[in-house]
């Protein structure tokens, strides 16, 4: 009834968004949660960092409100045409190096990137949605495999540090950048969103 409503009211024009109906989401956090998190996050994060990193890391990640939204749709017509169920969106802390980094001030300072997941073998992972096929998904965790990279995220068993291998690692990571023919790979992960700090 009210699909058959919505599209009355659309043919007389009395409204023109066929997108799905917006809803209070279900999970809205109340201030007395939010300082709680933000008092535990200075009592066990804030003096630990600043020592170690010799400067105040950055704790606020602003991203453009549209650009986000854009990018949402986009995945999930990308993933509607490959036949990917998408199940959520997890943002991964990363840092500026000084080879990525869009401007010099925000090098070597903590920012977040953002790709989808999706449900896989009954486990939630992230997914590669731009270069997974309808014939083929492709897993977040198999593209960093290529660049040398150990996702050790997708699930529990994985979730172990390898410290003896982190020198093995270091330089083969280096040996591949620096490697003939090396190409870069369009991924489906998000960035370069507003970083404070550093202040300006």
């Amino acid at each position: 009834m009210k699909s058959l409503l919505r599209k009355l009211c659309k043919f007389f024009g009395i409204i023109t968004n066929d997108g799905p109906d917006v809803t209070k989401p279900k999970r809205l956090l109340t201030y007395k949660e939010i300082v709680t998190m933000l008092h535990e996050y200075d009592r066990t994060r804030f003096e630990l960092l600043v020592n170690g990193l010799g400067f105040e890391d950055t704790r606020i990640n602003t991203f453009d409100f549209q650009e986000l939204k854009n990018y949402m749709n986009y995945m999930e017509k990308e993933a509607k045409e490959k036949g990917i169920k998408l199940k959520g969106i997890s943002f991964i802390k990363g840092v500026y190096s000084k080879e990525n980094a869009p401007k010099e001030e925000v090098r070597s300072y903590e920012n977040l990137l953002y790709i989808p997941t999706s449900i896989v073998n009954g486990k939630e992972v992230q997914v590669d949605v731009l270069n997974s096929s309808r014939e083929k998904l492709i897993t977040f965790k198999e593209i960093l495999e290529k660049y040398n990279y150990e996702w050790r995220y997708d699930n529990k068993e994985n979730f172990k540090l390898k410290s003896s291998k982190k020198e093995e690692v270091k330089t083969s990571f280096k040996t591949m950048m620096m490697r003939d023919g090396f190409t870069e790979e369009e991924s489906s992960a998000g960035n370069y969103g507003h970083l404070s700090p550093p202040l300006n």
